[in-house]
């Protein structure tokens, strides 16, 4: 008996060992992604300043980009997940206030917005940097243009904190958390023109962060919060019962749309010519299950 107890007691200890060493394995890789210094220099874009390229931004960051999603509805920060295995996700405060970005420059402001650079050169945890990236120098002008306009607000956000899940998802290439390892930082970028065509709409999927959800060809990712956006499964889908579901939240089959799950509360004030090059930009994706 003694001898099958030492058989348990040495099997359950290498079982212990090996969880010791994959633990210590996934936070040294990570900590050390995590603590990485970027020298990127960025681009001094200036900031629009004019009425046309302040309402383009505020167009932008309200609608396209849903930027109160993460940060607030007064860009002041918000804590979007703060769970012990998982990890704390904050969105930063962007004003000009106490805890705030204020002393950004033209070039910290592109750097963090395209490149998911912070000031100091470590890596931003959980911005969408992989969709700013595309913005053009124009489209950019505007987005920090507006932002700076923002009333300041004082208050200080905890910082992030990742934990065992958030690694291991990271690891497994199943959860963005440091998008500034996927970026094409010597990209050339050029807003299209906008219409109503297909270009466009890949822009705006792309800025407003459908592909971060839907998978990088909007053909879902297996989670049923992010469907196949596809042909594969909308094509039964008309170009009204798209409008439908992103300015009344309802499906074709009349179930609601969780707007928790899918900001269409956002997304449905585009204007009609953008989401008619949306939804011309997706009944031309060939469809397919992402892997």
């Amino acid at each position: 008996m003694s001898r099958w107890l030492r058989r348990i007691a040495y099997g359950l200890a290498g079982v212990i060992s090996l969880l010791v060493l994959a633990v210590a394995a996934l936070y040294g890789i990570t900590s050390s992604h995590l603590r990485h210094r970027y020298s990127l220099p960025g681009i001094p874009v200036p900031p629009a300043t004019d009425s046309s390229g302040l309402a383009r931004g505020k167009h932008l960051v309200e609608v396209i980009g849903k930027c109160s999603v993460c940060h607030g509805e007064d860009y002041g920060g918000k804590v979007m997940v703060d769970d012990p295995m998982f990890g704390r996700l904050a969105g930063r405060n962007l004003t000009r206030g106490r805890g705030g970005i204020g002393d950004y420059s033209a070039a910290d402001w592109e750097r963090a917005i395209r490149h998911g650079i912070a000031k100091d050169g470590r890596p931003l945890v959980f911005m969408p940097s992989e969709a700013y990236t595309v913005l053009s120098d124009a489209e950019l002008a505007a987005v920090v243009g507006y932002l700076r306009t923002r009333p300041p607000v004082d208050r200080e956000m905890p910082p992030p904190r990742v934990g065992p899940i958030a690694r291991a998802l990271y690891l497994g290439g199943n959860f963005p958390l440091l998008p500034v390892k996927v970026i094409d930082h010597d990209a050339t970028r050029r807003a299209p023109v906008p219409g109503i065509s297909v270009e466009y709409g890949e822009y705006l999927a792309t800025v407003g962060g459908c592909r971060s959800c839907h998978g990088s060809d909007l053909a879902g990712t297996g989670d049923p919060a992010a469907p196949d956006l596809t042909r594969s499964r909308l094509a039964a889908w008309t170009e009204a019962d798209f409008f439908r579901s992103l300015r009344q939240g309802q499906r074709p089959d009349g179930s609601v749309i969780d707007p928790e799950k899918m900001p269409w509360l956002r997304s449905g004030q585009m204007t009609d010519d953008e989401i008619r090059a949306v939804w011309l930009y997706i009944r031309s994706l060939p469809g397919g299950q992402t892997t």
